[in-house]
């Protein structure tokens, strides 16, 4: 955004892209990417940078975070369902992960233009340049965090199969989600704080209405009616196949399960970038 000359005494900010029609967001994203790739790419390192900012750990804490969780997450589980697989351990970690990765990122998107208010008021920026930094510095860190399976798999004696090749696929699938509906609220979030609030609270409650503490297996066939709504859930199938990825299992879901988590988290991403350039321009006076 630029100031005209005949409004800068009164501050007033010019837009370079007005409201857009909603079928070419998602083009005009995928252009403001190819030729800001430097500056991304520079902002995902400052991201990083700061998240670990004064600390005596620093990235270490990418590994020690999930850890923790996942070992609290372990005993709670434990003791309410008695399970004893040896896998279990590694099952919770790698679903404790992926769900981190999810909900910063989406969480992250919605906020992203109040977190960056001041800087979007001065300068002019493709905004959703700043949902992306967000989910390319979480997905960085992710993929170190995983990292931390690799002990587990060799105690258990798991070894990488071909079955690798669906966690790349699930972490894509997770990106596509989170970006997407962080794109679709992030406007809506300027308007009305309660949003960013909101989706934490649905956060909390949908790690245990995904497989991050269960599996699919877990549940019982004479419960398929609850399976079938838990499978609405379009974050059960990315989370199965990064699991089932890495302890080389197949995926055990149905193709229809898997095509309607690959539409909704496909479409979530078309229909966020969508609205967020169709109303982008509206709201930084809110901001």
């Amino acid at each position: 955004m630029v100031l005209s000359g005949e409004d800068s005494g009164n501050s007033r900010l010019q837009e370079r892209n007005p409201a857009l029609s909603l079928f070419v967001g998602p083009l005009v994203i995928l252009r403001n990417l190819k030729e800001n790739t430097n500056l991304l790419w520079n902002f995902i390192q400052r991201d990083i940078r700061l998240k670990y900012r004064n600390s005596m750990m620093g990235y270490f804490w990418s590994l020690l975070e999930p850890l923790i969780l996942s070992g609290v997450y372990y005993v709670l589980f434990m003791v309410i369902a008695g399970k004893a697989d040896p896998r279990y351990p590694l099952w919770v970690i790698i679903g404790v992960i992926t769900w981190t990765f999810f909900s910063k990122s989406m969480n992250g998107g919605i906020i992203s233009l109040t977190r960056n208010g001041e800087l979007i008021k001065q300068v002019y920026l493709p905004r959703e340049i700043f949902a992306i930094t967000n989910v390319g510095s979480n997905l960085i860190i992710t993929c170190l965090s995983l990292l931390i399976v690799i002990p587990f798999m060799i105690y258990l004696e798991i070894e990488p199969t071909a079955q690798l090749y669906m966690v790349p696929l699930g972490l894509i699938l997770v990106s596509c989600l989170g970006l997407g509906i962080g794109l679709l609220f992030s406007c809506l979030n300027t308007l009305n704080r309660d949003v960013e609030h909101l989706f934490r609270i649905v956060t909390r409650a949908g790690l245990f209405l995904s497989p991050v503490m269960w599996t699919i297996d877990m549940l019982p066939q004479s419960r398929q009616t609850i399976l079938n709504y838990l499978m609405l859930n379009p974050m059960v199938v990315p989370i199965t196949m990064i699991r089932n990825g890495i302890d080389g299992s197949p995926l055990g879901v149905e193709l229809n399960y898997v095509i309607y988590s690959v539409a909704f988290c496909v479409s979530s991403l078309l229909l966020g970038a969508m609205i967020f350039k169709r109303y982008e321009a509206e709201t930084v006076k809110y901001l």
